[in-house]
């Protein structure tokens, strides 16, 4: 026996929607600045150049030395000789303290001076090749003023222009929905 059978279908319903965007404008109107300056005044000192010139040591240059320039001669080779004679008594104190060496320092050390004593003595110092003429430049420095007028500012604001259009939903059914029922197959016993 053949048992009848309940069949639905069902759809859903579907909902569209008409969307209108909304508007909004700002409009800014420009502002004035009603600017004025007055001019600035810059004023430029220029002040003179000295120039000196000394010609004393072309004169030493050729012999002609003042009392001056020949004491400072005699004492920079005065200073000079006295820092030979410092070097060499501390070399020499090496050379005594050395005695793994074996080296006779102290027969050494008297024939270097003897020798020595043989060369001669004071020589002055030899003229520079140079003209000897020194120039100098003393500049004096540019006096700069400068008077900074004001400056005057008035500006005229105004504010923002705003404009709104408000949006808009619309809603439509595109489908509706629906219940669908049948019943299928099978036979009924009209009896019962």
């Amino acid at each position: 026996m053949a048992i009848a059978q309940i069949r639905m279908e069902s759809t859903f319903a579907r909902l569209g929607l008409n969307i209108n965007k909304p508007i909004q404008e700002i409009r800014q109107p420009t502002a004035k600045m009603n600017l004025s300056q007055v001019p600035a005044k810059l004023e430029i000192e220029q002040a003179r150049i000295e120039l000196s010139i000394d010609s004393s040591q072309a004169r030493a240059n050729i012999g002609i030395m003042t009392s001056m320039q020949f004491s400072d001669s005699n004492a920079a080779h005065g200073k000079q000789k006295a820092m030979q004679a410092i070097a060499e008594k501390a070399q020499e104190g090496d050379r005594l303290m050395r005695i793994y060496t074996k080296e006779n320092a102290i027969a050494n050390i008297s024939r270097e001076k003897g020798m020595r004593a043989l060369e001669g003595g004071y020589t002055p110092p030899a003229a520079s090749a140079d003209e000897g003429v020194d120039i100098q430049f003393q500049l004096k420095p540019v006096v700069i003023q400068v008077q900074r007028n004001g400056m005057t500012m008035k500006p005229v604001t105004k504010p923002p222009e705003l404009s709104y259009t408000p949006g808009k939903v619309e809603p439509y059914m595109i489908q509706y929905n629906s219940l669908k029922i049948d019943v299928v197959g099978g036979q009924f016993d009209r009896m019962m």
